[in-house]
């Protein structure tokens, strides 16, 4: 008999979908190779045939599983196997946990400063305008890994309640929060780099030596920019992998 978790009926779609996945990583359909009926799914879990069909939907988009007519839902093995997906968009900490490391943030710094040309740019600001920077410096058993500076509009937030632990959530659960605003859609550009200074210095690398840049623009359901993120990835630690598929 299969364990599974029990949803209160408002639980997001979201949950649903990060539950059946961690299922399908720990085994518990490995005997048929598919997950049961959508009814009882339902069932099993105490949300809805609606919801469970839009986590299903979402697995399938991101490749985990496969819904075949007369067959039913197929899990994709390969693709369940695979860590450090650069297409999908995953939290830090749970990036360097599913590579096998114990994540920590080493700090989440932030600051009120002025957009420059660059961040006027990218957010569709006007230049000099107030905004919020974030740098988060992320380990993976002590060792750090990554580098992030997210960037976005002062005059987003809507609440001011915050506290300093707040930062150091996931960014997207700050602007969820606090700015009632919510990331749907990220545009990014894959750059191989060398480290500067700086950032050689945060990583504790040497001088020159090449990473990973991920230059990321965040959009609202309304296709406004309203998050940029550049992230440095340390290289040796963490793999990356890409699902592509044929259109």
């Amino acid at each position: 008999m299969t364990d599974f978790p029990n949803f209160a009926a408002q639980t997001l779609d979201r949950q649903i979908q990060k539950a059946l996945l961690q299922m399908m990583r720990a085994g518990a359909f490995k005997d048929t190779g598919k997950l049961p009926p959508e009814e009882e799914l339902a069932r099993e879990l105490g949300v809805s045939r609606t919801a469970v069909r839009d986590a299903l939907a979402a697995l399938e988009v991101e490749g985990f599983i496969s819904r075949r007519r007369g067959i039913g839902t197929v899990i994709n093995q390969p693709v369940l196997a695979i860590t450090g997906r650069l297409d999908l968009e995953m939290e830090f900490l749970d990036t360097v946990a599913e590579a096998g490391y114990q994540p920590a943030i080493a700090f989440a710094r932030p600051f009120v400063t002025e957009a420059t040309e660059v961040v006027a740019q990218r957010l569709q600001i006007q230049e000099g305008a107030r905004i919020y920077l974030v740098e988060r410096l992320i380990l993976a058993d002590a060792t750090p890994v990554i580098f992030c500076r997210d960037h976005f509009a002062y005059d987003l937030i809507k609440e001011f309640s915050y506290c300093e632990k707040d930062l150091q959530e996931p960014i997207f659960n700050f602007i969820r929060r606090y700015c009632h605003q919510e990331v749907v859609t990220d545009l990014t550009e894959v750059i191989p780099a060398q480290a500067d200074e700086r950032i050689a210095s945060l990583l504790e690398i040497k001088f020159g030596d090449p990473i990973l840049h991920l230059d990321e623009v965040g959009y609202n359901q309304d296709q406004c920019p309203i998050l940029w993120s550049q992230e440095y990835y340390r290289l040796g630690i963490l793999r990356f992998t890409l699902l592509r598929r044929k259109i």
